[in-house]
């Protein structure tokens, strides 16, 4: 056979082998027209999968072809095909040379990742958190392991998840348990901080009761986080402040530090304020309970009871009286009987009341007419009959 023109060799291989099949062979591949002294390309193609790493070489009398280029081009993603190109310089020598491609193959499996078991360790979770009151707010409290573990944090029967925002509540503040659980467990404690803004309590006033020249102290009583600070807006310039403002007294109370006193709570979440009115103070007495006519009176009678009642505030008046028609005046001092009868008869309470207190008097009226009338009857019987007496005598001595 003699070689004419350009030689092309193109070796073709295919390989789709289930296991334990016969190795697949690469192809030669020698270009259709070979002549002497002109290159000539011979080729080496060889089909694999992705998994096996392949070197081709062309030999010729045991001798590996030079200037060869060798280029794998992916099919799809497992399939690839691996091509070996030299070129030859064609000699008449080379007539019936024989060549041959040998294909070096390395395989290997689909790359597979180990994943290595670690237990749970906290790294990113702060000892403590300030939340503020209204607003959303979540634990960060980051841990790595293997499986990826859960992060719960837990506050007797409440439990939250990491990372996860809730409405903050003042009752959220106290210590957290923060777990991280996989396989094995870690926890961290945190303690939790709840700020919010102020808010005015009570206002105390020492003593309760008081009156012109009592020394009076008024005390506020605010919640809030960060503790709030105080100032009072006041009545009277004559007062004295405590040195944490909480407290301010008024040294014998007069006329002049009467009035309306406020006090302000702050904090950077804002203010809260609440008034109390200083006025004399005194638990209600009764300083006179009367009846006119009289407490003994006669069946048609008409009495009025009066009762004078004095206290700060000014005590209001209740009456307790018989199941019988009564009057009483509007401002309720008064309680008039028209047309005294039996059923008027008894006990008659004035009771005095304000917020410190209250004080009773009673007074009892009597129908005079039924409780003596038998003794005015004897006594007239007794009369008549001495007057009898004395007509008789007088008409006998004369």
């Amino acid at each position: 056979m003699e070689l004419h023109g350009a030689c092309s060799i193109l070796a073709l291989f295919l390989i789709t082998l289930p296991a334990f099949a016969i190795p697949p062979v690469p192809k030669l591949h020698f270009e259709d027209k070979i002549i002497e002294d002109v290159n000539t390309v011979i080729s080496c193609s060889f089909n694999n999968t992705n998994y096996i790493d392949v070197n081709l070489e062309i030999k010729s009398n045991a001798t590996t072809l030079k200037n060869c280029q060798q280029k794998t081009v992916t099919e799809t993603k497992q399939v690839s095909s691996t091509k070996k190109t030299c070129t030859v310089e064609v000699t008449r020598s080379m007539h019936k040379m024989e060549f041959i491609c040998e294909a070096y193959l390395k395989t290997q499996s689909k790359p597979e990742k180990m994943y290595l078991q670690t237990e749970p360790e906290f790294t990113d979770c702060p000892d403590t958190l300030v939340w503020i009151e209204q607003k959303e707010n979540s634990f960060h409290c980051k841990a790595t392991g293997y499986p990826h573990p859960n992060v719960t944090c837990q506050k007797g029967d409440a439990k939250y998840l990491e990372g996860v925002k809730y409405k903050t509540f003042r009752y959220m503040t106290g210590t957290y348990s923060c777990i991280a659980i996989n396989f094995d467990k870690d926890s961290r404690d945190v303690e939790v901080t709840v700020q919010y803004k102020p808010e005015v309590l009570n206002i105390t006033m020492t003593p309760p009761l008081h009156n012109y020249g009592d020394d009076v102290t008024m005390t506020c009583e605010a919640d809030g986080v960060p503790a709030p600070t105080y100032c009072w807006i006041t009545a009277s310039s004559d007062v004295h402040f405590s040195p944490d403002n909480k407290t301010i007294t008024v040294h014998n109370m007069k006329s002049s530090h009467l009035g309306k006193y406020q006090c302000v709570a702050s904090n950077k979440h804002g203010n809260h304020s609440r008034e109390e009115e200083l006025s004399r103070e005194a638990q209600p007495t009764i300083s006179e309970l009367e009846v006119e006519p009289s407490t003994n009176v006669l069946q048609g009678d008409n009495l009025t009871l009066s009762c004078q009642a004095s206290g700060f505030p000014a005590p209001t008046l209740h009456w307790i009286y018989p199941n019988a028609e009564v009057e009483i005046s509007p401002n309720k001092s008064t309680l008039q009987i028209w047309n005294a009868k039996k059923e008027n008869m008894g006990n008659y309470s004035c009771t005095a009341r304000n917020k410190h207190g209250s004080a009773i008097k009673s007074w009892k009226i009597t129908l005079e007419g039924e409780k003596n009338g038998g003794d005015r009857m004897e006594s007239s019987i007794t009369t008549m009959f001495t007057v009898l007496i004395t007509i008789s005598l007088m008409f006998c001595l004369s």
